[in-house]
């Protein structure tokens, strides 16, 4: 069996844009409506599907792969860190 590690960023549920997004899919699946323009581009989705509410929150970060004689895994610049990040997370996959 294998292992891979993994890096996710996440911005923050509390973002004032995610918020006000999130009302509108929220209001969209209540009605059963498709989504708005504008938030169909947000969230990448005509339709209000729950789903997208947690999958928004995750962002691309950039890593770096890094060997030593001992060891490897995962370097992240923090410049490289998108504006807007909550958290990291580093995991691992069996």
């Amino acid at each position: 069996m294998g292992r891979s590690t993994n890096v996710r960023a996440f911005i923050c549920p509390d973002d004032e844009e995610y918020r006000k997004q999130a009302a509108v899919l929220k209001a969209c699946a209540n009605a059963n409506v498709e989504l708005p323009d504008f938030t169909s581009k947000y969230f990448g989705s005509d339709f209000p599907e729950e789903y997208l509410l947690e999958e928004k929150l995750e962002i691309e970060i950039k890593t770096h792969e890094y060997h030593d004689d001992c060891s490897e895994g995962y370097e992240i610049y923090v410049s490289d860190i998108p504006e807007g990040t909550y958290k990291i997370r580093f995991y691992n996959s069996w």
